[in-house]
């Protein structure tokens, strides 16, 4: 009987989690998980509040990978419940339907402004005819697909509030949010001349009706069932190294020092984080590269309101600047079961740069903005509040700025010569995707080194697959 490899993987979110799933249920591997908190999930946790199970922001389950939604539904059974996706974005006091549709889109925004639109359109296709080069950023991209009217008035104010100056992102930004390439294509549907499909639009989406953290829960569970060991609260001190290959993990757990010994390490921790780890004692030099990576940090208000439901639909985008946040989600439109029956809570999230004076105001201060934007728009009156909880989240989103491939290629090109060594999520590998994505990528990871693939062969066909990776709102 062949004796089992060690396998010791870096995080225990959604994507450590999937891959110590798939590892386990294969047979082959002693798997250990590791996580610096002392609950694992992740910002796909959820946690208790007030009488209310929260999340931290908007969550789904969807995917438009082959196979992947039917396999997480399998897994999670019962403890889904299959909604109809509702949201919208509020533009010029009024709320628009997505995805967008032509009578709507009139109404609200006046026929001027629709002239307007409909003509930059005009202008971008007849460019683009002749016009062949590569957007070089995503006002590029996104101007060419919608022309650049309906860029400025909701595409570029929203790109600002979540990523920074669209001038300077990359367009693999847009191309995983947007989903198509072809304008034409959004406008036939626009018209209502071509049908929404299921990579274009989710119709609906599953949701674990104890919240979205019982999803990472269930994880939690199949790993333990299958022999996996998870170790929360233990801090990554030393990874040890002997002829290019890391042979064991030092961490910290309860005040002392534990060896875990691995013939692979996997790892979901952020990829500066791990490069730093890796590259001391003249192990590998230093790329300064893993420092330039950007990241957006994520700041969520809870506005607690006392009143059984305030919205129609699950979550809202606010692309203009007025208001603080870039959206608004209410956690009761998943399941009303998730809070007392006549409060709810509305969540605002925003994202922002550690230099942004924003991630410096205190928490009475956003509150107080996030409550102004609420009754602004006309969802609340400051007297129906009834309380309000502020959370923030470092490097939550990683932000594809023009230089990022090269940054990445370069801090990659040092990692593989770690032999044993994999990545994986949306902080490990650099790649902003969702958590259908990290499962995707912890089976992709499972199944090649079940045939004996060397991780750098499966590394760099992960790199390849994840290109094709796209959010469907």
């Amino acid at each position: 009987m062949t004796e089992k490899k060690n396998v010791v993987i870096l995080g225990a979110g959604v994507a450590g989690l999937a891959m110590g799933y798939f590892l386990c249920r294969s047979g082959q591997y002693h798997v250990i998980l590791l996580e610096e908190s002392p609950i694992v999930g992740g910002m796909c946790a959820s946690f208790t509040y007030n009488g209310f199970v929260l999340d931290h922001g908007a969550h789904k389950l969807y995917s438009v990978i082959p196979g992947r939604l039917e396999e997480i539904c399998e897994l999670m059974g019962d403890r889904l419940i299959k909604l109809p996706k509702k949201n919208r974005i509020y533009l010029q006091g009024h709320l628009l339907d997505y995805p967008l549709r032509l009578t709507n889109l009139l109404r609200v925004l006046g026929g001027a402004t629709f002239l307007k639109i409909g003509l930059g359109y005009m202008v971008s296709f007849w460019r683009g005819l002749w016009d062949k080069r590569p957007a070089r950023s995503y006002e590029e991209y996104m101007t060419r697909l919608f022309g650049r009217p309906a860029y400025e008035l909701i595409f570029k104010p929203l790109a600002e509030k979540v990523w920074g100056d669209p001038s300077q992102l990359h367009p693999d930004i847009a191309k995983t949010r947007v989903p198509t390439s072809n304008g034409l294509d959004i406008i036939f549907r626009l018209l209502g001349l071509r049908d929404e499909t299921k990579e274009t639009n989710a119709e609906f989406f599953y949701y674990p009706y104890r919240g979205f953290g019982d999803w990472p829960q269930k994880l939690k569970e199949e790993v333990q069932a299958t022999g996996g060991a998870i170790i929360t609260s233990a801090r990554i001190s030393e990874l040890k190294r002997e002829d290019g290959r890391i042979k064991s993990v030092k961490a910290i757990v309860e005040g002392r020092e534990c060896s875990f010994p691995c013939d692979f390490l996997i790892s979901s921790i952020p990829l500066t984080t791990l490069n730093r780890l890796v590259c001391t004692n003249g192990f590998l030099n230093q790329r300064y590269e893993a420092d330039q990576l950007q990241f957006r940090h994520l700041i969520l208000v809870y506005i607690f309101v006392n009143r059984p439901l305030v919205l129609k639909d699950q979550w809202i985008f606010f692309p203009e600047k007025e208001f603080i946040f870039s959206r608004i989600f209410e956690q009761k439109q998943m399941n009303p079961a998730l809070g007392p029956k006549d409060q709810t809570v509305l969540c605002c999230d925003f994202t922002c740069r550690e230099e942004d004076e924003i991630w410096h105001t205190e928490d009475a201060t956003l509150v107080q903005r996030c409550i102004q934007g609420l009754e602004r728009a006309g969802f609340i009156d400051p007297s129906e509040v009834i309380g309000h909880l502020v959370k923030r989240q470092r490097n939550f989103y990683p932000c594809y700025d023009r230089s990022y491939k090269e940054k990445i290629q370069a801090v990659n090109a040092q990692l593989k010569q770690v032999d044993n060594l994999l990545l994986t999520g949306r902080l490990g590998m650099y790649n902003y995707n969702n958590s259908d994505h990290c499962f995707d990528m912890a089976k992709f990871i499972s199944e090649h080194l079940n045939r004996g693939s060397l991780p750098r062969d499966v590394w760099s066909q992960l790199e390849e697959r994840v290109q094709s990776y796209r959010i469907v709102d």
